[in-house]
């Protein structure tokens, strides 16, 4: 039986969501063990889920119902969320740092200006979410800048987040330009469907070595001692 390209990419779509799931799992059941930095991101997974499977349920339930507005709330609390685990990572006498707060509550007006004025909350937030994904690939890339002085991790943990940060480059990277020109494909285009489905293969990688990350610092071995 042929599949349409909405159960194709309902299909990709969750391998990365049960990536997701599991990577929430490994973070509740073992938080104690993880520093403020994967204590933080643990947090951002939780929305994530929350916000993904918020979203099928009003496919499933509520057919024909727009759940663009999802994604508005997904794209500020992402920025939020993701802000507080590089702050935690960057060093302090960055500009970044010294300025967080009042760099956190203008690029946060911007996303709900953009959804008030702009791109009304049951559209496509391209605005907002490319201004985001910059943001995030900025971060992404200072941290592997500095990351001399991101030495002081533990070994095992110092490792799991220089993999989930190349997750965070390689998935922002790839996925911009897909949400950056996403008004302008029309929605039943070959092109368009591609995009979409290249951007969950993005998303499974991404959620894949977030996994990988957390788990090495759960379930990491501990030293004999003599």
């Amino acid at each position: 039986m042929n599949m349409s390209y909405h159960q194709w990419l309902m299909l990709v779509s969750a391998f990365p969501l049960l990536c997701l799931a599991v990577s929430c799992v490994v973070w509740t059941l073992k938080q104690a063990t993880f520093s403020k930095p994967l204590q933080i991101l643990g947090y951002f997974l939780l929305f994530n889920l929350f916000i993904e499977l918020s979203a099928r349920v009003v496919v499933l339930l509520f057919k024909g119902v727009n759940n663009l507005p999802l994604l508005h709330v997904y794209t500020l609390g992402e920025f939020l969320l993701l802000s507080f685990f590089y702050r935690s990572l960057l060093p302090t006498h960055l500009i970044f740092r010294k300025y967080f707060t009042v760099f956190l509550v203008t690029v946060s007006l911007l996303i709900l200006l953009n959804t008030a004025f702009l791109q009304d909350i049951y559209v496509f937030n391209s605005y907002a979410k490319t201004l985001v994904q910059i943001i995030l690939i900025l971060y992404s890339i200072l941290f592997f800048f500095y990351l001399p002085e991101a030495s002081s991790f533990q070994k095992p943990e110092g490792w799991s987040l220089r993999l989930i940060n190349s997750g965070v480059l390689i998935y922002y990277c790839g996925s911009l330009f897909i949400f950056m020109f996403s008004n302008i494909f029309i929605e039943n285009s070959l092109i368009y469907h591609g995009f979409w489905i290249f951007n969950a293969l993005l998303n499974l990688l991404f959620h894949i070595l977030v996994l990988i990350g957390l788990w090495r610092v759960a379930f990491r071995r501990p030293k004999l001692s003599f």
